[in-house]
């Protein structure tokens, strides 16, 4: 019983060894103007505008690959404030997000 015990104890202490050095080496970095992008949307998670939900509109946005007008939910004030967000805020690279209105 103590075997079974002992072996299962050293099985999940490997277990999350090997997790731990995985979640660092396998870490994706993401865009630290994610959240700031995902706030200045509607935050509604419809759907119509082709995505799934605001954070995938946000990234699309940041991707360049969708226009800002495809947010259903959002109005032009709300283009307006993501299109200066975008003109102020560069990339980590300093590039600037070309906004599709």
């Amino acid at each position: 019983m103590f075997v079974v015990l002992g072996l299962a104890l050293s099985l999940s202490v490997g277990l999350a060894v090997i997790l731990s050095f995985a979640s660092e080496a396998l870490h994706v970095p993401e865009d630290p103007r994610l959240n700031d992008l995902i706030n200045l949307l509607p935050l509604a998670n419809c759907g119509q505008c082709g995505n799934p939900g605001c954070k995938g509109m946000a990234e699309a946005i940041l991707g360049e690959n969708t226009r800002l007008s495809a947010c259903k939910p959002g109005d032009q004030a709300m283009r307006e404030r993501i299109r200066e967000y975008l003109e102020t805020h560069p990339s980590e690279e300093g590039e600037f997000t070309k906004v599709k209105m």
